[in-house]
């Protein structure tokens, strides 16, 4: 790796916003912005327009295609030019709309829409509010999902005066409460009671049903105890346990308005107020399902705050993050529009739940919540996650998941492919409540460019070699070519540490079934980039050599401060396990370090 090679792997590590403006924005022509006389455009006074905007607004046709609402990406930008902090939108989110004013510093509304919105409300026209009000309204929508707006500062976009959701007259609905539950009546009582306590504090009226698909006796009889002093109708059906099918069977025996699905490891802390509010949106009219934030125990660590369609497939938003913090302009904060929201605590209105036919028993466990979300948006409902409350949801961190356990991990895989065959024009079009700017692998939010991790490409094809030592030295031969190392003696020289080596199913870019190395390694007193990572690895009466992906170790500038260009001297590789016949360990691996001298031949070190 040269100098030039390194420095571009660290500006897109430390800044991979401005290597995607290089390579990824597009390019537009600078016009001059001219508004027509039946639009009005809204700029906040901390921002510009960017020079390409009157090109985007005439590709999109937005003054002659009946748009009345209209706004783009932005980003920040610095006393010196350089821009910063993107904020990548997502498509019309009126629950989104309601929490902020995320349209942003760019906004070009409808003459009819502004002055319709004016009769109807007292807000300043040009305000946030004002604005808000015109999204509410609005007929014809659209996205730009382009950077064509620049603030000098950060804004949260925050209204003043709040609004207030419409009155929906809920004050003798019924939320029917539906919870799964075998051989786990102390989960169970944890759950009734605190949802109970919620409902009695909230004015809310409730009926609550367990499922039993085949307790032990001594855990029935418990739980026959339980609802009769927790007042809770309580049904044994021994049967496989398909999520789905129990669920549309306690949909079935339940007369509430409302539906409320919960795992019986959902605890409601002492206080939370809940029921209401989502009861409140499942009541909208263009609601369809509405989720809230989990917490793991300990209520620091996010389990769920909403569902994307990532690469991989539907996948859970910031799970295992801090929730002590503030992630993408709040979206663990505020209530927003997602693709879809987990089963675990999820209610919908018992007229939409009909309307979109209920859980679909093909799928048994995994896709089962989305499935359902996914018809709800077919019928044009939003589906709304709840942010600024939560629930702890105890889903063991330890417990391991459906993609390291190979029978669960089938299983997942199958309905995975179930739900794309069935839903697949939906998932084409993408999730329209995430940018397809924001990175389609990772569990954050950062810039939709390549990070070096994601860089790790699968190996599916392995190139043979004869290794032979003789004293001090290795040598390999392969692919026409011979490479002579000096063996690393552990004086202080070569520094190095291989610190994975591990099976694994699946990954967030959609590999599967392959081995994963990873590691470090450094000359001592040299620049990191001089020397590239290769691994050798014995196979039986077999040796392979394969070439490694750098990948940042930011660790190991604080352990070794006083070497040079070390932050790349990570590695990773990923290789296809049908290429092995054997078990690969620890001891068949040795780390290669090497690199070209004038004459075009490899010298450098092999070490482990």
């Amino acid at each position: 790796m040269t100098k030039e090679d390194y420095n571009r792997l660290k500006t897109g590590f430390e800044d991979p916003y401005s290597l995607w403006i290089r390579e990824k924005e597009i390019k537009r022509e600078k016009k001059d912005l001219v508004i027509p006389g039946n639009c009005c455009l809204f700029l906040d006074d901390g921002g510009y327009a960017d020079p390409g905007l009157m090109s985007a607004l005439q590709d999109y046709q937005v003054f002659n295609g009946g748009y009345d609402f209209i706004y783009t990406d932005e980003d920040e930008v610095d006393g010196e030019g350089l821009r910063h902090d993107p904020f990548f939108k997502p498509d019309y989110s009126p629950d989104t709309l309601e929490s902020f004013y995320y349209p942003g510093a760019l906004t070009i509304v409808s003459n009819a829409l502004a002055e319709e919105t004016g009769r109807v409300c007292g807000f300043a026209v040009g305000s946030p509010e004002f604005l808000r009000e015109c999204g509410k309204r609005a007929k014809k929508p659209l996205h730009i999902p382009e950077v064509l707006c620049h603030a000098y500062s950060h804004r949260d976009y925050l209204y003043e005066n709040t609004g207030n959701r419409e009155e929906t007259g809920l004050n003798d609905a019924v939320i029917s409460v539906v919870i799964l539950s075998k051989d786990h009546p102390k989960l169970a009582e944890t759950c009734v009671k605190g949802l109970l306590s919620a409902a009695e504090a909230e004015g809310i009226k409730t009926e609550c049903l367990i499922i039993d698909n085949g307790s032990t006796g001594e855990n029935t009889a418990e739980y026959e105890r339980l609802a009769e002093e927790l007042s809770f109708r309580y049904v044994r059906e021994k049967r496989d346990f398909i999520y789905s099918a129990l669920c549309n069977k306690g949909a079935e025996i339940t007369d509430g308005e409302f539906l409320l699905f919960l795992n019986d490891d959902i605890e409601v802390p002492e206080g939370t107020y809940f029921l209401k509010e989502m009861m409140g949106h499942a009541a909208g009219k263009r609601t369809g399902a509405v989720g809230i934030k989990l917490l793991y125990p300990g209520g620091k660590l996010i389990q769920h705050c909403g569902i994307t369609l990532l690469k991989s497939g539907a996948s859970h938003k910031l799970t295992g993050y801090d929730d002590s913090r503030e992630y993408y302009r709040g979206v663990n904060r505020r209530r927003i529009n997602v693709f879809a929201v987990t089963g675990a605590c999820l209610m919908v209105e018992r007229k939409k739940f009909l309307e979109a036919g209920g859980f679909d028993e093909t799928f048994h466990i995994a896709y089962t919540d989305v499935d359902l979300c996914s018809s709800l948006l077919l019928k044009g409902y939003y589906n709304v996650c709840l942010n600024d409350v939560y629930l702890i949801h105890h889903e063991s961190l330890s417990r391991r998941s459906d993609k390291d356990e190979r029978e669960k991990y089938l299983r997942l895989k199958g309905e995975r492919e179930r739900y794309y065959e069935k839903y697949g024009e939906l998932i084409k079009r993408g999730d329209p409540w995430y940018s397809r700017n924001l990175t389609d692998t990772g569990l954050d939010y950062r810039v939709n460019y390549p990070s070096p991790e994601d860089r790790v490409s699968l190996v599916t094809a392995l190139s043979e070699c004869e290794v032979s030592e003789t004293g001090r030295y290795v040598t390999v031969k392969r692919a026409g070519e011979t490479i002579k190392l000096k063996k690393d003696r552990r004086d202080g020289r070569v520094l190095f540490s291989l610190d994975t080596l591990e099976k694994k199913l699946s990954d967030a870019a959609g590999n599967e079934d392959f081995l994963e190395i990873s590691g470090w390694g450094f000359v001592h007193g040299r620049a990191g980039y001089e020397y590239g990572i290769s691994l050798l690895i014995k196979d039986g009466d077999r040796q392979y050599y394969t070439e490694t992906m750098r990948v940042p170790r930011e660790d190991l500038i604080t352990v070794f401060p006083s070497e040079r260009d070390i932050l790349f001297s990570g590695f990773s590789v990923k290789i296809k396990n049908s290429l092995f016949n054997g078990y690969i360990t620890r001891e068949n691996v040795t780390i290669l370090l090497m690199k070209k001298n004038i004459f075009g031949h490899y010298g450098g070190f092999a070490a482990g």
